[in-house]
């Protein structure tokens, strides 16, 4: 992780809690002008490893046949899996991955929540769930992981 998410000192001249740490890199990175956020993708909680991140759907997200787009599914999996194997204090990207689409992505908005299936010196294997504004599951994906 960058600086920016150090156990470095707050205002006050103490340590950061996790809580804390983790507050302010959503904050950060739910500002940063990205791919995230010119798609809309937020993270919404992160904790030691777990990730959630939530895309509203619009017009511009929507396919042919009225449901969220496959890609903008596959990328909140993807954002998702890489806050939850970040949440470790290390900087990664996607190695590879794998998405099972199992029912159309309707409503309002969709949830991605994530976590680490196994955690290792190089590479994590983590799972991400994709649920609609009913909680429904509308896909599943694992990612491989690599640690940089």
């Amino acid at each position: 992780m960058s600086e920016d998410y150090s156990y470095e000192d707050n205002l006050a001249g103490q340590k950061m809690t996790k809580e804390e740490r983790y507050s302010k890199m959503i904050d950060y990175m739910n500002s940063v002008p990205d791919f995230n956020l010119h798609n809309g993708i937020k993270l919404t909680e992160l904790r030691d490893n777990f990730a959630s991140c939530r895309v509203e759907l619009t017009p511009e997200s929507i396919n042919a046949q009225g449901m969220a787009h496959g890609g903008l599914i596959f990328s909140i999996c993807d954002v998702a899996a890489g806050f939850a194997a970040a949440s470790i204090d290390r900087r990664c990207v996607t190695q590879a991955s794998n998405i099972n689409f199992l029912r159309p992505a309707l409503g309002a908005y969709l949830t991605a929540k994530a976590e680490p299936i196994k955690v290792g010196k190089t590479i994590s294997v983590v799972e991400a769930r994709v649920y609609d504004d009913s909680g429904r599951l509308v896909a599943v994906s694992t990612f491989s992981i690599f640690y940089t």
